[in-house]
């Protein structure tokens, strides 16, 4: 996933720059003639998603401590909901860096974060029910 392009920037046909852009997790490419080079290193990206995969891993590490991990996956939320607008931030810093005649198009990795915040949730939810049902057996008892 960090390899490959979130969204590609392709000329139209009116463009007089022939140049493909790739936004990716860990670079900002540029295809100009079948020569590639990397156009910037996006490091509040490659930040966030450092602290997106250690937090989900403290997460899962965290499977005695419900209350704890139902604060981590809040948490993890908002670091994906951020991802999603760094990532709008990004494509509209090089849609207007690759000038007027570049569309977007946007990859099936477009959708990993977005799949990421629906996942996060129903593990959140899950966690709040097996803590429901921990606490009716204590009562039980």
């Amino acid at each position: 996933m960090f390899i490959y392009p979130f969204v590609s920037l392709v000329p139209d046909g009116s463009s007089a720059d022939p140049a493909i852009y790739h936004l990716s997790a860990l670079k900002v490419e540029i295809l100009n003639n079948g020569i590639s080079s990397v156009l910037m290193l996006p490091w509040p990206m490659v930040l966030l998603n450092t602290l997106i995969i250690s937090f989900s891993c403290i997460v899962i590490m965290q499977y005695k401590k419900r209350k704890t991990q139902i604060v981590f996956t809040h948490l993890l939320l908002l670091l994906l909901i951020g991802q999603i607008i760094l990532i709008g931030y990004d494509v509209n810093k090089i849609s207007y860096v690759a000038g007027v005649g570049h569309s977007v198009s946007f990859t099936v990795f477009t959708l990993f974060p977005i799949l990421q915040i629906i996942f996060t949730r129903l593990a959140t939810s899950a966690i709040k029910n097996d803590e429901n049902l921990v606490r009716s057996a204590d009562r039980l008892r």
